[in-house]
């Protein structure tokens, strides 16, 4: 026989567990004995590290007219890797099938999607512009390795010949 328990209610019957001994008298002497700063003290502070801070800001990282355009020209070249790196990963899953692909073409898919795992974690990561356009262009290069091999595969199946057997007849 199976009985139904409520089990918040049952729960909210238990009695509640009490420690042995109180912490909080210790907790509050511990607490009395916290030195506090004196308040012109911490202006002070608070007011020296704003002027550094606006200091380095003002004159320090100034960027030179050569500089600013050769910024202007990274980030150009980084949107546009961004965008073909778009239409290059929704081709290649587009081009992927799993229907007449082999276990190695399965395989090489699933490498080049792990690999641009580890691109992708890259790019999330605070890098100089340099380091993120080389970035790109790896995505971009890969995506595009990916692409050129499902397709050639789908070329080979097309005519009924086999990918794989093209391969290790050239090896």
């Amino acid at each position: 026989m199976n009985t139904a328990i409520d089990l918040p209610n049952a729960l909210r019957q238990l009695p509640l567990e009490t420690p042995a001994t109180s912490a909080w008298p210790g907790l509050q002497q511990h607490l009395s004995q916290k030195r506090s700063w004196p308040k012109p003290a911490l202006a002070l502070v608070a007011s020296t590290a704003l002027a550094v801070l606006l200091w380095q800001a003002l004159f320090h990282n100034a960027p030179t007219p050569e500089a600013a355009d050769m910024q202007a020209t990274q980030q150009t070249d980084i949107q546009s890797l961004m965008e073909q790196s778009a239409r290059l990963e929704t081709a290649f899953y587009a081009q992927q099938d799993d229907a007449i692909s082999s276990a190695s073409i399965i395989a090489a898919n699933l490498g080049i999607e792990d690999q641009l795992v580890v691109i992708d974690a890259d790019l999330s990561e605070q890098s100089t512009p340099e380091q993120t356009r080389a970035l790109w262009q790896q995505r971009v290069y890969l995506l595009d390795q990916g692409l050129q091999l499902n397709r050639t595969n789908a070329d080979f199946n097309a005519v009924g010949r086999n990918f794989d057997l093209a391969l290790a007849i050239t090896n």
